[in-house]
Formats: C-alpha cells, sequence, structure tokens
C-alpha cells in the first residue's frame, strides 16, 4: 500500500491483510468507465467511523488521517498481499544490502512527479526523514523500524538514489519492511518554508496541500461533515482514478453508517457486526468479505495509575485471558465471523506466527476454574456481592469503550464477573479517548477497549517496548525488551517467535478475537476487490461507477 501505515490505536479494528474471500465483487466487471462520485466514510473496511482531523502525514495520529493522507502522498515502498515489496508499485525501484546489514542504498523510479511538475526525488525523502528526526517522539511512529533512532548517517547520492547507514547490523527483512516501508517522499521545495507550528495549524487547510504526488488531491474540508477528494491531474503513478469525486462523510456511529447505506447517502460502507441481523435490509447492496487482521484487538491497561497497581501481577493479567470465552465472544459478538487471538502476532495470513500461537488456536484457553486458581494465589479474596478483595481494595476497574460498540465489553464484564472481577464500562467518542490516553502526564484513566495497526514485520517494539513511542501505557518489562530488541538485531524467524510466545505467556494487554469485515456497496460501483488492499489500504482510485 502506498500510505504511511499508522501504528496509531483503534477502537476494536486493525490494518486488514490477505485472505480476502468476495462475494459478488468477484463477479467480471464491465468495461471501466471515467466519471461519477463515490460517498463513503473515514476508515471503511477497517474501523468503525470517525472523523479526519488532520491531513499531513507527519503529523496524522490516527488511522483515519492516515487513510485520508495516503490518497495524496505516496509511500517509498508498496507492500503486497504477500508482505513483498512490489517494486513496479513502489516509489523506489530497488534497494541494495550491504553484507554486514548495516548499508542500505536505495533507487527511486524517475517517474514520478509533484503536481506542481517538479519530479520526486532524493532530497524529497531525505526531507520526510529529517522532519521525523526534528519532530522526536512527537511523530506518531518515532523508532518504528529503527527510524530514525538507528541511522547514523543518511545521505542523498544523486537525484534518485540515497543511503542509510545503520549504527549496527539488523534484521534486513525488519528494517527493510518497517524502517525504510515507514518513509515516503513529502514536497521539500514547499514544505520547507513551512514551521512546525504552522502545520499544526493548518492539518486541514485545502490551500497547504495543493503539491502532492498521489492520485488525488484535496477539493474541501467541511468541519464535521466531511473531506472530499479530487484526481490528481499532473499523476504519473500506475492506476489513474476513474472518478472524478470521492467524498470521506463522518458519520459517528456504526448505526449512522448502516441508516446512510440503507438510505443511499453513502455508496459504500461496513456493515456494522451489531446490525448484522438486519442485513436484509441491505440486500440490494453488494457485499465484500476481508477476513484477516494484521494487527490485534485488546483491553490496555494505564500501568501508571496507582488505583491499578493489580495490573502488575502476572497472574491478575493470566486470570482475565482463561476468564474471557474468546468462543463465545466470537459466536455472539460476531455470529461467527471471526477469529480468536491471543498474542500481538497475526493470525492469518500465519506467515509469522509461532509454533505455539498456532498450537493456542487450537487448545482449550477457556477455563474459569484456572482464573480463579490464579487469582486465589495472587491474595484476591470473594468479597460481598463476589467481587474480589485485597487489602481493602476492589479488583474493579474501568473501561473506555467507543460510543456504539458495547456488545463485546458488556460480554467481557459478564465474563470477568464469574471469576470475581468487575469491569465497569464508559462509552466515549473515539477521539475523545485517543486524547486522552495518549497524553502522556494523564494518570488518571484506567483502562482502554482497542485495536492495534502493525507494522508489516509484526514487531510491536514501539508499544510494548519500555520508552517506545507509542508505548501509551507506560508498560515496562526489562525481559520483553531484550527479546524486542533481538527481533530487530537477528535474522530468521526465531527472535519473532520467542517474542511472541512470551507476549502471550505475560498478556501485558488481554488479546481479543477479531471479527470479519462485511463490506456493503452500491451494485453501481465497480473494482471494490482492488480498492480494499493489503495491510488494510484503501486505493479508491480503483473504483469506478457504472449507470444504475
Amino acid at each position: 500500500m502506498h500510505s504511511r501505515r499508522l501504528l496509531e490505536s483503534l477502537f476494536a479494528a486493525g490494518f486488514l491483510i490477505a485472505a480476502l474471500a468476495g462475494h459478488d465483487a468477484h463477479a467480471a466487471d464491465p468495461t471501466p468507465r471515467h466519471g461519477g462520485t463515490v460517498v463513503t466514510v473515514p476508515g471503511v473496511g477497517v474501523a468503525p467511523p470517525a472523523a479526519v482531523n488532520g491531513l499531513n502525514p507527519l503529523l496524522s495520529s490516527s488511522l483515519y488521517n492516515a487513510q485520508a493522507a495516503g490518497l495524496m502522498y505516496l509511500g517509498l515502498l508498496y507492500i503486497d498481499r504477500h508482505l513483498k515489496i512490489d517494486y513496479t508499485r513502489s516509489v523506489a525501484s530497488g534497494i541494495q544490502v550491504s553484507a554486514d546489514r548495516t548499508v542500505y542504498t536505495v533507487t527511486l523510479h524517475k517517474r514520478y512527479r509533484w503536481s506542481d511538475g517538479q519530479p520526486v526525488t532524493a532530497e524529497d525523502v531525505a526531507y520526510d526523514y529529517h522532519m521525523i528526526e526534528k519532530l522526536g517522539p512527537k511523530f506518531p511512529n518515532y523508532g518504528t523500524g529503527g527510524i530514525p533512532t538507528l541511522v547514523k548517517s543518511f545521505e542523498v547520492l544523486g537525484p534518485y538514489r540515497f543511503r542509510i547507514t545503520l549504527k549496527r547490523p539488523v534484521n534486513a527483512d525488519w528494517f527493510e519492511l518497517d524502517g525504510l516501508g515507514l518513509l515516503m517522499p513529502l514536497p521539500k521545495q514547499t514544505w520547507e518554508h513551512y514551521s512546525v507550528k504552522t502545520m499544526f495549524n493548518h492539518m486541514v487547510d485545502p490551500s497547504f496541500f495543493q503539491v502532492v504526488d498521489g492520485p488525488f488531491k484535496l477539493q474541501s474540508f467541511v468541519q464535521g461533515r466531511y473531506v472530499s477528494f479530487v484526481p490528481n491531474p499532473k499523476y504519473t503513478g500506475p492506476n489513474p482514478p476513474y472518478i472524478d469525486r470521492l467524498v470521506l462523510r463522518f458519520l459517528n456511529t456504526p448505526q449512522a453508517v448502516f441508516a446512510a447505506l440503507r438510505t443511499g447517502a453513502i455508496q459504500i460502507g461496513t456493515l456494522p457486526r451489531s446490525l448484522y441481523p438486519a442485513r436484509a435490509q441491505l440486500a440490494a447492496l453488494g457485499t465484500y468479505e476481508i477476513k484477516g487482521l494484521w494487527g490485534f484487538n485488546y483491553m490496555g491497561f494505564n500501568y501508571s495509575n496507582p488505583n491499578l497497581t493489580f495490573i502488575h501481577d502476572v497472574r491478575v493479567r493470566q486470570a482475565m485471558m482463561h476468564a474471557i470465552d474468546q468462543p463465545l465472544l466470537v459466536k455472539l459478538e460476531d455470529f461467527g465471523m471471526g477469529q480468536r487471538d491471543y498474542g500481538p502476532v497475526p493470525v492469518d495470513p500465519p506467515t509469522f506466527l509461532s509454533p505455539h500461537a498456532r498450537k493456542m488456536l487450537d487448545s482449550k484457553v477457556y477455563d474459569p476454574a484456572l482464573a480463579d486458581r490464579l487469582l486465589d494465589e495472587a491474595g484476591w479474596k470473594r468479597g460481598p456481592g463476589g467481587i474480589r478483595e485485597k487489602d481493602g481494595h476492589k479488583l474493579a476497574f474501568t473501561l473506555y469503550v467507543q460510543a456504539g460498540r458495547t456488545r463485546g465489553p458488556t460480554l467481557i464484564a459478564g465474563m470477568l464477573a464469574q471469576v470475581g472481577i468487575k469491569l465497569r464500562l464508559r462509552e466515549k467518542p473515539f477521539n475523545s479517548v485517543i486524547a486522552e490516553y495518549t497524553e502522556p502526564s494523564n494518570k488518571q484513566w484506567q483502562a482502554v477497549y482497542l485495536g492495534w495497526s502493525l507494522s508489516t514485520y509484526p514487531s510491536a517494539g514501539t508499544i510494548f517496548q519500555t520508552g517506545g513511542a507509542l508505548n501509551n501505557y507506560h508498560y515496562s518489562d526489562p525481559k520483553l525488551d531484550k527479546l524486542i530488541d533481538e527481533v530487530t538485531r537477528k535474522s530468521g524467524l526465531a527472535p519473532l517467535y520467542a517474542f511472541q510466545d512470551y507476549m502471550i505467556k505475560t498478556q501485558p494487554v488481554i488479546f481479543l478475537p477479531y471479527s470479519y469485515k462485511l463490506v456493503k456497496y452500491a451494485r453501481n460501483i465497480h473494482g471494490i476487490d482492488k480498492a480494499f488492499t493489503p495491510l488494510g489500504g484503501f486505493n479508491p482510485q480503483y473504483l469506478w461507477v457504472s449507470a444504475k
């Protein structure tokens, strides 16, 4: 995919990949035609609806923003559904790696142009890299793939070549997919004149985003309502758009998406799982099913909250894992269309899944009797009403849940109550939760019900490593830090297997099942199977509209 893959969290969703099984979408389409407007929502096919509130790839902190920005700015690398670099669709044309795995020389295609006519060059990639350095941890993916933390030098060798020298040898697959895969050319000739403050103040200003290299350009942004795009007439990459206009409407709930699909207010949207029984109301629409999640869903905790000290005890976290009946969650919440998951490495496709993780999927993990024993061993005894207590404190916490997505958390609350854990639910808008739990000094929030999108090589270092740029949970485990470090240093899958097996054992967050996504679309919209791409990308340039 072309867009910078944000590793920001989102509620019960993550980037999707591979295993794309369609229904109507695989029927042979007639010859594509140009023209028409497509209306959909941010996060379609990936996440519950939410608003876009920023379009600058350097400053975007949610999947919704990244998805929109990715329409205008191309990533350095295009990762295909087999987790390989496709150089025919990448800005880069090749990568040379030194024998000691410390020097990476990248060559760019010469065909790419900015919409002002200037060529896309190595200087534009260097600008992106140096801005990441300048922003530091303010950059949402700071440290991912060793960018810029492991870089010794970044040298521009010519208009279409640059070289990155690292401070030490690394796992080359990891660095290429996650490190180089993080970079994207940005229009140095215009953006170098702006301060970071100016960029922050113009996150949705169409006049700021006039110079682009992607297939679309920003047409308008109406706060609280929609953002619209039109084709970039100067686009020089493959597969220019067929449609004349793309509109992303800001709908606040899955129920609003369902209503908009039913009335025709939008042409493409994800069928909310909670409204699956009412799917007959959308029978006139086509269906495209997405199986697979390049990420994980989970309950995450604030380890810095002084009222949540019990979560530091691994036995409490293990008890939660065994108390949650994942097969029942899939049956009741996802109507059987989902997959249980107990660790940080994606299940589908199982490219990086360890033998132990595979075995877990075939094991009886749900065991409330074992959960009871673990909590007893940890010193938590049943009190009035069945809720466990220890040293005058109740085993209870509050979970932030995105508005309209309480079905799964409500089921989980009932399961935890059976073993003496009280879970309180609090609904909040998505952006409110993101703002609250990403504030480093906030020690008040207790737990969040989220999903996490992963980089292509699923090491998750920035999330769980001590001091990681996206470790908003303040989690710290020296052994885990060492295992994550070995994933990035050593070649082969053994280090990644050791990392994920330890994560399954210790459950820093409580891993949860994920659901398949059902995308509904008007039958005069074509190219759906190409528009939804590996790792959750949305490439609407493949869409086209036929006469009704």
